[in-house]
């Protein structure tokens, strides 16, 4: 996985984190999963990906 795209995807992890409120529980059980799964070195899949830009933008916006 590049550098910027981990990076990339870790900010948003983190912009999720610090709307926790406007997460539902599986969302939130998801922004938890998918930030240890990348801090073993995982790269999401494409679905992954797909799910957490959705929810970003839901939260960001």
């Amino acid at each position: 996985m590049s550098e910027q795209w981990s990076d990339e995807y870790a900010r948003m992890i983190a912009d999720c984190e610090k709307r926790e409120g406007k997460l539902s529980d599986w969302e939130r059980g998801f922004i938890d999963s998918l930030d240890q799964q990348m801090g073993r070195g995982k790269m999401p899949t494409r679905k992954q990906v797909d799910r957490l830009n959705e929810i970003w933008e839901r939260v960001t916006a």
